[in-house]
């Protein structure tokens, strides 16, 4: 049944309505169209998913409806990413600013974020007073969530302008800025010479050149190139941070980095000579390849 008309000439649209009829055109490659809806509107209502669901007959205004509709229009027709549209993602339970330019992290993070948070729970203070580098921080997440959930202390740099400003933002927003030093960098080059790290966490480029084409447009339009993309094999970065980190880590200190599915042995690989130790290939929730740890022997020279 079509929704009754106004006096003013414009239709009456429920929250019910506007969420099916949006959830209808954001059902791109089988994404998960109601739940883009729902963000979408929240966003332009500033309200939460709860109250959209409590409140299905409530009508939005016509400026919020508009506003809406042209999200919708650029998710569908330009593939622009949810995150860069509403300007927010949480990540590990913690709102994030993002902003486009910058590398929009994943769920699989997470369990990277877990590995880490884990080993250094289990040292002396439980992981406060523990310096941590990640490299490619992009947004800052991983070394936000690190920072807020075991008080170590985060060195985070990105060869990115835009992703070291946000990073230093989303530290601040979270309250851990004091935790949190973001510098501009490439890998651990800007980390201060003669400082022992206890462990080093990254979520690197990974994906092959010719890999790109294949990728979702939403990735391939809007999330830099330089966050995706590591050489012919996409193992480039890697074996670089796995040299770099063979001389800054202290002894016994965690080497934690993200993988592409199906690089697990090859990224082992890249660990089999230097002075590492426990060298292991964890799989995410799907069970795939995603996490390459080592620690570094104790009793050899940096």
């Amino acid at each position: 049944m079509p929704e009754p008309a106004r006096a003013d000439g414009v239709g009456a649209v429920s929250i019910r309505h506007l969420l099916a009829t949006a959830g209808r055109r954001l059902a791109i490659d089988g994404g998960p169209a109601t739940l883009e809806a729902e963000v979408l509107l929240a966003h332009v209502m500033q309200a939460d998913r709860v109250w959209l669901h409590t409140h299905p007959e409530a009508e939005p205004p016509l400026d919020a409806r508009r506003r809406f509709d042209a999200l919708v229009d650029e998710r569908v027709l330009a593939r622009t990413p949810i995150a860069y549209l509403t300007g927010t993602r949480e990540f590990y339970g913690i709102p994030l600013v993002m902003r486009r330019g910058v590398f929009i992290p994943r769920p699989e993070t997470e369990g990277l974020v877990d590995r880490v948070a884990t080993w250094l729970r289990g040292r002396p203070g439980g992981g406060a007073g523990a310096v941590v580098a990640e490299p490619c921080c992009g947004s800052g997440a991983i070394a936000v969530a690190l920072a807020r959930t075991t008080g170590c202390r985060m060195i985070a740099t990105d060869l990115s302008p835009a992703a070291v400003a946000l990073a230093r933002q989303n530290a601040d927003a979270a309250a851990v800025g004091p935790l949190v030093q973001v510098v501009p960098g490439c890998l651990l080059e800007p980390v201060q010479a003669g400082l022992r790290l206890d462990a080093v966490v990254c979520n690197p480029p990974y994906v092959r050149r010719d890999e790109m084409p294949g990728l979702a447009p939403d990735i391939t339009r809007h999330e830099p190139e330089l966050a995706l993309v590591a050489g012919e094999d996409g193992l480039g970065v890697i074996r670089t941070l796995v040299g770099q980190a063979a001389s800054r880590l202290a002894a016994g200190g965690l080497l934690a980095m993200e993988i592409g599915a199906g690089q697990g042995a090859a990224a082992a690989a890249c660990l089999a000579e230097g002075p590492w130790d426990a060298v292991r290939c964890e799989q995410d929730l799907a069970g795939r390849d995603r996490y390459i740890l080592a620690n570094r022997r104790p009793g050899t020279a940096p």
